[in-house]
């Protein structure tokens, strides 16, 4: 199987990227930020950010009341006024290293929809594929309280999920988790509750503090990545923590991204669909081949396009798999056995049914 680039999700924090005093952007720190990300590409990494500061940007131009006394439509107005700025200084700074950006906006629904899901998942796999680093925020034009997320570090977590990262950098203006003594803990292998008793409140302009940094990296444990915890206040925030040259709090995690999600698709009692596939074609697909419409004998079950559905041979189950067409296209497929999927669906989209890095054997 092809080797798979390490993929870094960056949090950035609404106190590091807009000035409590003034209400304009850290320029400074962006620039030293996006220096970070152009050298993390340099060495084939895969690099997402997640951004706060539209509120606590956009209050500039809106409401000048503090930011705990704003009512959700004055935030939501704040969030409309802040996005285009904060967007067009990232635009300026990656446009100076000849570096593509595009924007992403996210809702609760579009993790719990599992429809949504996968078209989020979608868009940032292409976009990571052409070379492009996705900026992501939470949609806080539209988002009420019932459709947050909640913060933009648990936010992060989830994007984790989406694009399988290796690690999450939480970048903050503290230097880690401290302990008792105001030292910081270098390294957490169990996070349980003697660690999130180290926690303190919120601080600056943001609306989340350590123990919302915890909390997503307990999410990103669950997907196989580490969390990085660090400041974000100095010449290389990013690089620095990757490569272990600053003392900071890491996070780890005991399992890969791709075993955790290998388990979770393997361990999953949400099975919508079966395919049954021809006995010649097992070998190899389990030496890494995806499953495309020829290998098909059978489709049963009513799923949708990013549905697990199970894989067998005859009657006995060999794996299981997100599937990438509903189950009136999988049975077209099957009945046609075409390889021009456009003549088939009628709109174009790539063949395999269940592409290699979307299986689990058994």
């Amino acid at each position: 199987m092809e080797a798979r680039d390490r993929t870094i999700v960056i949090k950035i924090g609404s106190s590091l990227l807009v000035s409590e005093e003034t209400g304009k952007l850290r320029m400074d720190f962006l620039y030293h930020l996006m220096n970070d990300v152009v050298t993390l590409r340099a060495r084939n990494f895969q690099v997402v950010i997640v951004s706060s500061g539209s509120v606590a940007l956009g209050r500039r131009y809106g409401a000048r009341t503090p930011e705990e006394s704003l009512t959700l439509p004055q935030k939501q107005a704040a969030a409309a006024l802040g996005q285009p700025a904060l967007m067009a200084a990232y635009q300026n700074f990656a446009s100076e290293h000849d570096m593509r950006i595009a924007q992403i906006l996210i809702t609760r629904s579009d993790f719990d929809d599992r429809k949504r899901f996968v078209n989020a998942e979608d868009t940032l796999e292409e976009l990571l594929r052409q070379g492009i680093v996705p900026i992501v925020n939470e949609n806080d034009t539209v988002a009420t309280k019932h459709l947050r997320v909640g913060d933009n570090d648990r936010l992060a977590a989830k994007v984790c999920h989406l694009v399988e990262a290796d690690d999450l950098v939480i970048l903050t203006n503290v230097g880690g988790l401290l302990d008792r003594d105001g030292k910081i803990v270098e390294r957490v292998d169990n996070l349980d509750e003697s660690v999130f008793s180290l926690a303190g409140g919120a601080s600056g302009p943001g609306t989340g503090g350590m123990i919302t940094k915890l909390q997503a990296a307990e999410i990103a444990l669950a997907s196989g990545c580490r969390t990085h915890i660090t400041s974000g206040s100095c010449v290389n925030p990013v690089v620095d923590a990757i490569d272990g040259s600053r003392t900071h709090t890491v996070i780890e995690s005991n399992i890969t991204p791709e075993s955790a999600r290998h388990l979770w698709i393997a361990t999953s009692l949400d099975i919508r669909g079966f395919l049954e596939i021809r006995e010649k074609s097992l070998p190899s697909l389990t030496e890494g081949r995806s499953l495309f419409p020829e290998d098909l004998v059978k489709v049963s079950g009513e799923f949708d396009r990013g549905d697990i559905v199970s894989i067998s041979v005859g009657e006995n189950e060999v794996a299981r798999g997100i599937v990438a067409f509903n189950h009136h296209e999988a049975q077209a497929l099957l009945e046609r056995r075409s390889p021009d999927i456009f003549s088939v669906l009628g709109y174009r989209t790539r063949p395999d049914v269940v592409h290699k890095n979307d299986f689990a054997f058994l």
